[in-house]
């Protein structure tokens, strides 16, 4: 009799947790259906370049965006910074834009910066207030968008950009 019951149990208990995991399939796809599409042409974002003229992310559409916000004052920032060297050197003859967005808002110390280290990359500020969507709380954050704005990658913290991986995924998203 024992037996019985705790066969009866185990199988009370097996379809308790298939129903579960059904329901949270169920959920999850669910609202993955309802999650928005997060392009440029509904969270556009708006930066200056080196003469204060505005470029959005939504006028670079037809482009893959790579978008790195960063700060002087930031070591993991300053550490990636060769390798989004390297990377836009490989990129070069290949239809990417480089925008690395000073958050501090100060241009003339940025390029500096840049200028120092002999760091040939784009410098832009913030023209309004950056959208949680691409820029959280921490930096380096990088953000990848697609030709048609989509954004494909959200990177948070310092990455290796001129590692083999992310070119091959870079061609990928050049071919979307």
């Amino acid at each position: 009799m024992q037996f019985i019951q705790k066969i009866k149990h185990r199988v009370s208990a097996f379809t308790l947790i298939l129903t579960m995991a059904l329901l949270h399939s169920s959920i999850t796809q669910a609202q993955q259906k309802k999650a928005p599409i997060v392009n440029t042409t509904t969270t556009d974002a708006v930066f200056l370049d080196s003469t204060g003229k505005k470029v959005s992310l939504s006028a670079l559409q037809g482009k893959v965006v790579f978008v790195n916000f960063w700060a002087t004052w930031c070591p993991p920032c300053i550490k990636e910074m060769p390798s989004i060297l390297a990377l836009k050197e490989k990129m070069k003859n290949k239809d990417v834009v480089f925008l690395l967005v000073d958050i501090d808002g100060n241009y003339e110390k940025a390029k500096a910066f840049m200028d120092k280290r002999n760091l040939d990359l784009p410098v832009y500020i913030p023209a309004a207030t950056i959208s949680s969507t691409y820029l959280g709380t921490s930096i380096p954050t990088t953000v990848i968008f697609d030709k048609k704005g989509n954004m494909i990658q959200r990177i948070v913290g310092g990455v290796d950009f001129a590692s083999e991986e992310v070119e091959k995924f870079m061609d990928q998203v050049l071919k979307l």
